[in-house]
């Protein structure tokens, strides 16, 4: 016995204090071993260069809107895709008529994780761009379409939903 010269009420205590340690030790070890289990790391590596550069990219935005620029594509008209693979056909569209542009990407994500998170890029087309994509999880995902424009970046977001 650890304590057995204390009175019986305090070596009560003295066990509940030792108990109490332990168990916040023990619950520490766990946390930490949690942690490093299911670690994921920042949503992109070079959030740092993206930093300085987002009053660029939200002016080449702006301007691009404003010069009548849009992204369009089959997806838009559906309210639930299926599970499984699906074509995405993406158009760049000017003022109404078809544009050129140097690339088209597809990103899919989920809100607050990077564990899902698909990266696609579209093979040009006649008349845009189009690939084969994916869809392995059923729910709502974060859909971003960015288009290359004589070196300016443009985007599209949205949501879709995965039955």
């Amino acid at each position: 016995m650890m304590f057995k010269e204390l009175h019986p009420s305090l070596r009560s205590a003295m066990y509940v204090v030792v108990f109490s340690f332990t168990a916040l030790v023990a619950a520490t070890f766990y946390t930490i071993r949690l942690t490093y289990k299911s670690f994921e790391p920042v949503m992109d590596k070079n959030y740092y260069e993206i930093g300085l550069n987002y009053e660029k990219a939200i002016e080449n935005q702006k301007e691009l809107l404003k010069q009548g620029y849009h992204i369009k594509s089959n997806w838009d008209s559906m309210n639930i895709l299926p599970l499984g693979k699906s074509e995405i056909t993406v158009q760049l569209e000017k003022e109404g008529t078809i544009a050129k542009a140097n690339s088209m990407i597809v990103f899919l994500e989920r809100n607050a994780t990077t564990k899902n998170t698909a990266r696609y890029e579209l093979k040009p087309t006649g008349n845009g761009f189009s690939g084969d994509i994916t869809l392995l999880e059923k729910g709502t995902w974060n859909l971003r379409l960015i288009s290359e424009i004589n070196g300016k970046s443009f985007e599209r977001e949205g949501k879709i939903s995965v039955q």
